[in-house]
């Protein structure tokens, strides 16, 4: 089999436009995650904050309720929705707008009571009842 050689301008040439484009591609990719938000709840202050992954900078705070337990985020990542735990004595879940930053309205879960682990599966947020044992 014959080996073939190439000037290195010809290497350079076609080269160059890949690595541009990989550039191009990391960089889109980059933006595209810009939009995911860490969210930590803060029991004693009754607070979600949503920060900033990289900075670590804290965006917003947004009131939630008393002993705040767990938070999940919704596929989409514009809703978050955090139980309200109460030592499974309370009955609630705030409902979280990520975008405007703000609460929208609670979820009564009753007759459950006290609502723990929690996921976002399928469109549907879910959630344990420790306090009624479901």
């Amino acid at each position: 089999m014959k080996k073939l050689k190439y000037p290195k301008h010809v290497i350079f040439k076609s080269a160059f436009p890949l690595a541009i484009m990989m550039f191009a591609v990391t960089l889109c990719n980059a933006q595209s995650t810009a939009h995911q938000f860490l969210l930590a709840l803060s029991k004693a202050n009754h607070t979600l904050a949503i920060v900033n992954p990289v900075t670590l900078k804290v965006l917003a705070r947004v009131p939630v309720g008393v002993d705040p337990h767990e938070v999940i985020a919704s596929s989409d990542g514009k809703t978050a929705y955090v139980s309200i735990y109460g030592g499974g004595s309370l009955h609630t879940l705030n409902v979280i707008d990520l975008v405007s930053k703000k609460p929208l309205f609670n979820i009564d879960t009753r007759p459950l009571f006290g609502p723990h682990g929690i996921t976002f599966v399928k469109g549907k947020v879910w959630f344990t009842a420790e306090g009624s044992k479901a």
